[in-house]
């Protein structure tokens, strides 16, 4: 295996097995060196930490993809449209159900990602950092490992404890993003405090969220990398399903987004949604429609399509919901009206309070399409009993054969099957 290395975010990146890479430099040499798994010791050692930090967030990225894709079916932001096989959507995921015996993949790799983060920031801490920047990386990847479980899942469970509230996980996020704000510069500490005000606003904080999102402009934006490879750890998962190389496995079709996206044939829908229309259909019956029109994203152009974790543009959304919470929506509306303009669209309109948190739950499933984000929206506005609505076609519709098609919506993932049968503190199925 060689080290691939790419610069984005500004911060090189070096895809590799975590505890599987030792890179061996010397002041006459640049041989990369794959002695294939090593010993524990050696992850103690300054030149290992590079090579730990990749690996986090390598497996942070990994999490998100899966995540992220099965999120984006049941909360309806793309709709099923074939295979149900390893890029596929399961049948129960196409029917909005989040069984724990579907789960054991999204499950596991989160976990992983959480406790590869823990683990490598106690080696670097240990050790001594080699450099500031790498221990603020490790922090900074930890934290959005925290973020994706407590967005997306129903109950935390910490290292072969008993199940908790999924609240841990919030509290964890913001020590580690904080940690990485107060070691980072930059880019990365902005996308550190970017991140904790996205997690102080799911907390219901948001008189921090709002000081925090204060600091970051407009057009800030932190990636989370993946590479055109032929891993499915490094490459884009959600794109990789829909760029008929094989797979079509996902359509804008039947979604809220098909007549309000841009696409050859609504060249003036907001390009924050393009999409391409084709006369094929998907790769193979759908449980609910048969063969399905076949319209695919173009958000993600190919595999090695980076996904945004943070952007300047979500901080506007948090402070504009923020004023919905506080009764100003006359407000709120301003803030959502701003991002609209700056993307070349119509001004939404609203003449009450419930017509404006309607206007930013949908502002925000248009800033955040495809990014793994949805899901977590979707728990909080129903944990909240916010006011607003959201549309039909992303909504269960209680029948497999109308509507959305979603016979249900479960709106976090259970503790899996995996961590039942291998936990004792953990007594049964828990969503």
């Amino acid at each position: 295996m060689k080290t691939i290395a790419a610069a984005k975010n500004g911060v090189p990146w070096r895809g590799g097995l975590f505890a599987a890479v030792l890179v061996a430099t010397t002041a006459c040499s640049i041989e990369v060196v794959n002695p294939g798994r090593v010993q524990e010791e050696f992850l103690g050692e300054v030149e290992a930490q590079e090579a730990i930090v990749a690996g986090i967030g390598r497996a942070v990225a990994e999490a998100h993809n899966y995540v992220g894709y099965t999120g984006a079916a049941v909360t309806r932001e793309v709709h099923p449209s074939g295979s149900t096989g390893s890029f596929g959507i399961q049948p129960e995921w196409q029917n909005g159900e989040l069984d724990y015996e579907t789960v054991n993949t999204h499950w596991n790799l989160s976990q992983r990602a959480r406790w590869w983060g823990d683990d490598g920031i106690a080696k670097i801490t240990e050790t001594g950092a080699e450099e500031q920047a790498l221990l603020a990386e490790a922090y900074l990847w930890a934290g959005y490992a925290n973020r994706l479980l407590g967005e997306n899942f129903c109950m935390a469970v910490i290292d072969g404890g008993g199940a908790q509230d999924r609240s841990i996980y919030y509290s964890r996020a913001i020590e580690r993003f904080s940690q990485a704000a107060s070691l980072g510069s930059g880019d990365m500490s902005m996308a550190a405090v970017a991140a904790r005000a996205s997690v102080k606003a799911f907390m219901g904080d948001w008189t921090g969220a709002v000081a925090d999102a204060a600091t970051v402009p407009d057009g800030f934006v932190w990636n989370l990398p993946y590479f055109a490879t032929e891993g499915d750890a490094t490459r884009n998962r959600i794109q990789f399903a829909s760029q008929n190389e094989p797979y079509k496995a996902h359509t804008v079709k039947f979604t809220k987004y098909e007549d309000y996206g841009m696409s050859e044939d609504n060249p003036n829908g907001d390009p924050r949604i393009p999409f391409r229309i084709t006369d094929e259909t998907g790769d193979a019956a759908v449980q609910c429609c048969g063969q399905v029109p076949w319209w695919p994203q173009t958000k993600y152009e190919d595999s090695g399509s980076d996904i945004p974790l943070s952007k300047g543009t979500e901080m506007r959304l948090i402070e504009a919901e923020a004023m919905l919470q506080a009764g100003d929506w006359q407000g709120a509306m301003g803030k959502i009206n701003a991002l609209r303009m700056a993307a070349g669209v119509e001004p939404a309109m609203a003449t009450s309070a419930v017509e404006a948190w309607t206007a930013l739950k949908r502002e925000r499933g248009i800033v955040l399409w495809l990014e793994g984000r949805r899901l977590g929206d979707f728990y909080r506005w129903n944990r909240d009993n916010t006011p607003g609505g959201l549309h039909a076609l992303e909504t269960a519709s209680g029948s497999q054969f109308e509507g959305s098609h979603l016979v249900q919506q479960d709106l976090c993932f259970p503790i899996a099957r995996s961590e039942v049968d291998t936990n004792p503190n953990v007594g049964g199925p828990t969503g």
